[in-house]
């Protein structure tokens, strides 16, 4: 059944939001299921690289059999780099959603170990790979199905503007667990110091937040509210402690 541009906006949208869920906490499975929902007939794969700690996660939901799933993944995870066509793209810098089919023809990649290994054994024929690049992470997702269809140039789109969601959920995520580690400067700051400043409860966790130096988007994150509120509140504090800058403010309230 071929679905309206509606209805496929409103599937992006539930997939985004799948993404976000803070209530659930494995960042990758909340990738695959966001890709699941976005389409149902597909299956796949999550590869990520921490460029500092050089740490890898991965995972995926194609429907391997079970006594061999992680030799089977782990091959997968070897074969990639030597056998992949998007490969040396994506390591070049790529940040497009790339189908398998426009790299490679099906004949060709049917003779590669990579095929017979993740493709074959559960009649996978199409693929489109989307890159993770981040100042630190190195990575991809990838949606696979079978069939005789390929990915369209509509599924294209779609996955492009996803893709664009994922890289911003990852770098959210960071945000949140640097922010979870992190022991606030002034967290024994006397909250009666903040209230008698004229700081609201919000306003109050936003400079916590400040004191740490994260920016207003970082905030925004760790706090669950839009980046506009978080620069209101900024505004709002520096007009009630009378000064023209953040750090000016931090030194106000600490020196108190």
């Amino acid at each position: 059944m071929v679905m309206t541009m509606e209805a496929r906006l409103k599937r992006l949208l539930e997939a985004v939001e799948i993404l976000n869920r803070r209530e659930q906490p494995m960042f990758q499975d909340r990738v695959l299921q966001a890709c699941r929902h976005l389409f149902p007939e597909s299956f796949s794969g999550f590869q990520l690289w921490d460029r500092l700690t050089g740490i890898h996660t991965g995972g995926t939901d194609v429907p391997y059999d079970e006594n061999s799933l992680l030799e089977r993944f782990q091959r997968v995870g070897e074969l990639v780099p030597l056998q992949h066509p998007g490969y040396p793209l994506i390591m070049a810098g790529e940040k497009e959603v790339l189908r398998l089919s426009d790299l490679t023809t099906q004949r060709e990649f049917a003779k590669t170990e990579l095929f017979d290994v993740g493709f074959k054994p559960v009649d996978l024929r199409h693929q489109v790979a989307l890159p993770i690049l981040t100042p630190q992470h190195l990575g991809g997702v990838t949606v696979n199905k079978g069939g005789s269809q390929d990915f369209s140039a509509e599924d294209l789109e779609l996955l492009g503007i996803f893709s664009r969601h994922l890289v911003l959920a990852l770098q959210n995520e960071m945000i949140l667990l640097e922010a979870q580690k992190q022991q606030p400067k002034v967290a024994m700051l006397d909250h009666l110091t903040l209230r008698r400043a004229g700081l609201t409860k919000r306003e109050s966790e936003v400079f916590v937040w400040m004191a740490e130096g994260k920016r207003d988007r970082e905030i925004a994150t760790i706090l669950g509210v839009s980046y506009r509120t978080v620069t209101n509140h900024v505004y709002s504090i520096l007009r009630k402690l009378g000064v023209e800058t953040r750090t000016a403010a931090v030194s106000a309230l600490c020196e108190r």
